[in-house]
């Protein structure tokens, strides 16, 4: 037989049992020694690679070695092409004795692979997780010598150069899920990539839009708004709701959250104008027109920024540490975009910062708001009520969390209920406010755009008053004074759903004594701060040493 080609005869040189183990399994390296005690092979060359008759079949070998063919129908590597590259190996090895060892097969290749085809292979969602993982667990054990084996999620894993000829126990012939992750795993321990920049890795928005039918349902929304814009209150047609309502779900399918959104409240705020409801404000519904109307001319654009106009519905929840939980207050919530239900606040002792849960259900469909239960279920594998998580430690892990500190109801998050505790021995005393002047500077970046979560205070005022029910505004305030004679408002909108809400803080202002304190959810009304009330403490402890 002629010379080999260099290429082929470096490949065999390199290619080592564990190798092609990797090309295949061990199982079927050990069968094809087994053949060879059996077979008399005869190689000729063939352009660039060698042809090896094996019996009845025959093998093309050529570099990489995952690309030789067979005769057989095998769609993997099979037993012949196996044999036949441990035939060629021992008939270069016996013509060339005094050659020095080949060296080992070269990874360099491996960390050389974008990224993105890495997070391509994962998903955004599953990349995050792994990389939330990697920072909480560390890099898993991995065997390096011609293959880097790993196991990943069950699976073994086996990353060979070219990356195309790795394997995997899950028989995917593509870059899966576990390729990509072990891959990752190796660039990571090679310090090809750094996991803290990995952290912070923006996310890709993936969504796709049909823009004929983008295109209809802002010319629908443009329609209507211009129409009601025009007629003005005088001529509202009692079909108005349903046709705001109808329009939704075409922009629910046409993945326009936004606007979506946008015409249930809609919707909703027509209703009222039609019942005279004294929750109806003129300039609520003039806002909620012009900003679908503009919303719907941008998304007519030729260069619309589509990710950005339409939205989310639903903010990404993604792993985070492990949290020690108190539940501190909840409230009732009943959006004019057709969803109630009950947002619970929890502080995390561990992390000094809020994180919410809510419970909630859509109410669109239904011709009468039903009363809300007050009797929720405990997520996380709980057995118990959602009121029976005040006043202890709630241990939480492998949970999840948007960024804003919203938490998910995951199946896969675990929670134990701890030791007692009470409010005043969780919350800091720098957090416990009583001088409303540096509560507003505390507060002030956060008033405008900050979320929930960073807009929750505890404030103990000295004294509070109530003021009389103002009817002409349709709201309920209490001021509540600090030591310094400063004043921050209480207030609730009227509607029926706060009616007992309202009616207690009345009763609470007549009874009010130092040393109560209430914790508010703060909002920015104009120039003013004004509180929203979440809960009320009778009597807050200081912390003890």
């Amino acid at each position: 037989m002629n010379a080999l080609p260099e290429a082929l005869q470096t490949a065999l040189a390199q290619a080592d049992e564990t190798y092609l183990a990797g090309l295949s399994s061990k199982g079927l390296v050990n069968r094809a020694k087994k053949d060879l005690t059996k077979l008399t092979p005869e190689g000729a060359a063939q352009g660039d690679g060698v042809e090896v008759r094996l019996g009845e079949e025959v093998c093309l070998l050529k570099s990489p070695l995952g690309d030789s063919v067979c005769t057989c129908p095998s769609q993997g590597m099979c037993r012949h092409r196996i044999a036949a590259i441990l035939w060629l190996k021992e008939q270069t090895a016996a013509g060339e004795t005094d050659a020095s060892p080949a060296p080992p097969p070269d990874l360099t290749p491996l960390l050389e692979v974008p990224l993105e085809r890495v997070k391509k292979a994962l998903g955004a969602k599953a990349f995050h997780q792994l990389v939330f993982r990697l920072g909480k667990e560390g890099l898993p054990e991995m065997e390096e010598s011609s293959v880097v084996r790993m196991n990943w999620g069950g699976e073994i894993v086996k990353l060979l150069t070219p990356l195309e000829h790795s394997t995997c126990t899950c028989r995917s012939a593509e870059l899966c899920r576990h390729k990509a992750a072990a891959l990752l795993c190796y660039q990571i321990k090679k310090e090809r990539v750094a996991l803290s920049d990995l952290a912070e890795a923006p996310k890709t928005d993936d969504r796709r839009w049909d823009l004929e039918q983008v295109q209809a349902a802002a010319q629908a929304v443009e329609g209507l708004t211009a129409e009601l814009l025009d007629g003005g209150l005088s001529r509202l047609s009692d079909a108005a709701p349903d046709s705001a309502r109808r329009l939704s779900a075409l922009c629910h399918a046409a993945n326009l959250p936004r606007l979506e959104t946008g015409l249930r409240t809609l919707s909703t705020l027509l209703e009222r104008a039609l019942n005279r409801s004294a929750a109806f404000r003129t300039e609520d519904l003039l806002y909620r027109l012009s900003e679908l109307f503009h919303l719907a001319r941008q998304l007519e654009g030729e260069n619309a920024d589509l990710p950005a106009l339409a939205g989310t519905f639903r903010d990404e929840y993604r792993p985070c540490p492990d949290l020690a939980l108190c539940l501190l207050g909840e409230r009732e919530f009943h959006a004019d975009s057709g969803f109630e239900g009950t947002v619970f606040y929890f502080w995390d002792t561990k992390q000094g910062r809020w994180y919410t849960y809510t419970n909630a259900r859509p109410t669109f469909y239904e011709s009468r708001r039903r009363p809300p239960n007050a009797r929720v279920p405990a997520p996380w594998g709980l057995t118990c009520l959602m009121d029976q998580l005040y006043d202890v430690l709630l241990t939480l892990e492998d949970c999840k969390a948007t960024a804003d500190g919203r938490l998910s109801s995951t199946e896969s998050a675990h929670a134990v209920i701890g030791p007692n505790r009470k409010p005043w021995e969780v919350l800091p005393p720098e957090l416990c406010w009583t001088d409303f002047s540096a509560m507003y500077d505390h507060l002030s970046p956060r008033l405008l755009w900050g979320p929930e979560t960073e807009r929750v205070v505890l404030v103990r005022p000295a004294r509070c008053e109530a003021q009389a029910f103002d009817k002409t505004a349709q709201k309920f305030r209490m001021l509540l004074y600090d030591a310094g004679g400063r004043v921050l408002p209480l207030e609730v909108q009227y509607r029926a759903e706060e009616n007992a809400l309202v009616k207690t803080m009345e009763k609470l202002a007549e009874e009010y004594k130092p040393g109560g304190a209430f914790l508010c959810l703060a909002r920015l009304a104009g120039e003013d701060v004004t509180l929203y009330p979440i809960e009320y403490f009778k009597k807050w402890k200081e912390a003890g040493p």
